[in-house]
């Protein structure tokens, strides 16, 4: 898959019935155009983990609308170039605290902006004076797995929300990071299969509890990449076609729309509002 597609070739191909490889290259074009044409249409540029830094100009209130989400966690926070730390958790009985609080994220997606809160602050009005550093993305941590006690050692992501993408890295259960491998052959070393979501370790490592973690496409935005693509591949059988007469017994009509309307309907949950 060519970074930033939605969807893999072999979903495509199943979906449309495609049993040959004649129109491998024809389908793979589709669907990486079709997938750019997803991001503009929800108003993101990526949907996989990612770190960025932004800024956006102080509105003088408490709050502040983040352009990407879902958010894993705030980096750094200045306003003016001053540092604003992050507030610690309110305990009862005691008064709250100066600094950041992140919104909740939705727990699963589409999900829903988020917004960075402040306790003591204020987001000073000014021109790109905030700068806010912050981890974004569809992303599972620490999922929790244990290495099989006999070969192979391999493990597949469960990815309950939609189809595995990238990995995003490996632990042992205590938090001690495990470092990938081409072909992982000693205690802490692992490898991934890209095309699979598959992880492999070393014998050293049978029966070890893991904790992975890894982007992934949400099955909605996939499903929405997937029919887009076989409705752009079929039409290329009926370009310009409007209705087709069949004997003149019967006629059939064709829908010629930009975005499909399932398509569009789907994607309303994942267009970003405009932020500053």
């Amino acid at each position: 898959m060519t970074v930033g597609d939605l969807v893999q070739l072999s979903a495509v191909k199943a979906w449309c019935g495609v049993t040959t490889t004649n129109d491998d290259a024809l389908l793979t074009a589709l669907i990486t155009q079709i997938s750019r044409g997803v991001y503009n249409y929800i108003n993101r540029s990526f949907v996989l983990p990612a770190n960025v830094v932004e800024n956006y100009d102080g509105n003088g209130q408490q709050h502040l609308l983040l352009r990407n989400w879902p958010v894993g966690a705030i980096s750094s926070l200045t306003i003016d170039g001053e540092p604003i730390p992050a507030a610690p958790p309110l305990v009862a009985s005691a008064p709250p605290q100066a600094g950041y609080v992140l919104e909740s994220a939705d727990d699963q997606p589409p999900g829903a902006m988020q917004q960075l809160f402040l306790r003591g602050y204020h987001f000073r009005r000014g021109r790109q004076n905030v700068t806010v550093a912050y981890r974004a993305g569809y992303e599972i941590v620490g999922e929790a797995q244990i290495i099989p006690a006999s070969a192979p050692y391999q493990l597949t992501a469960f990815a309950p929300f939609g189809q595995w993408a990238t990995d995003t890295g490996a632990a042992y259960a205590n938090g001690a990071a495990l470092t990938p491998a081409a072909s992982p052959s000693a205690a802490g070393q692992y490898a991934v299969n890209a095309a699979t979501g598959g992880y492999s370790f070393s014998a050293a490592d049978a029966g070890q509890a893991v904790m992975l973690s890894y982007g992934y496409i949400p099955a909605d935005l996939e499903q929405c990449a997937l029919e887009w693509v076989a409705d752009r591949y079929r039409y290329k059988d009926r370009i310009g076609l409007a209705a087709k007469s069949l004997g003149g017994q019967e006629t059939t009509s064709y829908r010629n729309r930009s975005v499909p309307d399932f398509v569009a309907l789907a994607l309303t949950s994942f267009r970003r509002i405009i932020a500053n």
